[in-house]
């Protein structure tokens, strides 16, 4: 079911949850989203990458989610493909993930942030990233289905949003929220400057202390969902096209399992009353469920929320003021 077609919902029913005989066999569900496709780059949001090192990438990150039958959808910037000599190539790195059984989503062209960007330019970036990922989808049997904003910047005031939002419903988008999110970005620069430096001991810390995160968000995930809904809802995970998750993807999605997840799709996980909740935020990216406190009259608390240690923060925030275009 379409995020839409919630909207008569109410938010008592999103809060009452399930019904009883829904309960009975219920457990843990997650769609996996992975974004920033067909690259995400340490250091840089726009860099383009080495064919390469992306083929190593989206051979790595479809064959983990492959080996753990877990749906999941990839959100595409298609300026990245714009590299002269290579647009075929790159093409087929987006091939490769529908030749793997998962989906493409609509990630705007350039990854503009809509916090910054007027709604005319994020209307057309839109448009304007749908060409190639279309072609592909529709050679599938598929169609553009669903938009991840970047950043998670969903518009600065509600008159843009609701304008977006718009927009979106007449294209026949739905908005990919996240429910979950990891930092895996900011790992992501640690092993890069880890492997720069060629220090191995550095590098396995920074995988070791990656999937130890995984826990600690997911520890707090699971504690906002009961106090919101009483319950443990489908849950969202964003996680990014990178050298981090051709490592410990496997790792990870081993860890969910663990912890009781069935890997679901997002239109699943996006039929559950919780997805019903009113986004009643405005400002710069927030997690869903932060957002719906809105609605719930709960109190938005953003420092309650868990941090990747601060050795990891200070190596990103340096790659980042080095290399990160304007």
């Amino acid at each position: 079911m379409a995020w839409g077609a919630h909207g008569e919902r109410s938010v008592v029913e999103a809060r009452r949850g399930l019904t009883q005989d829904e309960a009975q066999g219920a457990r843990r569900s997650i769609a996996i989203t992975v974004d920033d496709l067909p690259g995400a780059l340490p250091g840089d949001d726009f860099a383009y990458g080495e064919l390469k090192e992306l083929q190593k990438i989206n051979r790595g990150i479809p064959a983990a989610l492959k080996a753990h039958h877990a749906w999941a959808i990839g959100f595409v910037n298609e300026r990245k493909l714009q590299v002269q000599g290579e647009r075929d190539a790159r093409a087929e790195l987006l091939q490769m993930w529908l030749d793997a059984g998962l989906w493409l989503g609509n990630h705007n062209y350039a990854h503009d942030d809509f916090s910054n960007t007027a709604l005319q330019k994020y209307e057309d970036d839109l448009i304007r990233g749908e060409v190639v990922t279309e072609a592909l989808l529709k050679t599938a049997g598929q169609s553009e289905k669903y938009f991840r904003h970047p950043y998670l910047n969903t518009g600065m005031t509600m008159e843009v949003k609701a304008a977006f939002d718009a927009f979106l419903k007449e294209r026949g988008y739905t908005i990919a929220p996240v429910t979950i999110e990891d930092a895996d970005y900011v790992f992501n620069d640690a092993l890069a400057h880890a492997v720069e430096k060629k220090d191995k001991k550095m590098a396995a810390k920074t995988k070791k202390e990656y999937l130890e995160y995984v826990d600690t968000v997911f520890d707090y995930a699971e504690k906002e969902s009961a106090e919101m809904f009483g319950r443990q809802i489908p849950q969202i995970l964003l996680v990014h096209d990178n050298a981090l998750n051709t490592e410990c993807l496997d790792a990870l999605l081993e860890k969910l399992e663990k912890r009781g997840y069935k890997f679901v799709s997002l239109d699943t996980a996006l039929s559950d009353p919780a997805y019903a909740t009113p986004d009643l935020y405005v400002g710069t990216g927030i997690l869903w469920m932060d957002r719906w406190k809105l609605a719930l009259g709960m109190k938005l608390d953003l420092s309650k929320g868990p941090e990747p240690p601060g050795w990891a923060e200070q190596i990103f925030e340096q790659m980042r003021k080095e290399r990160q275009k304007e």
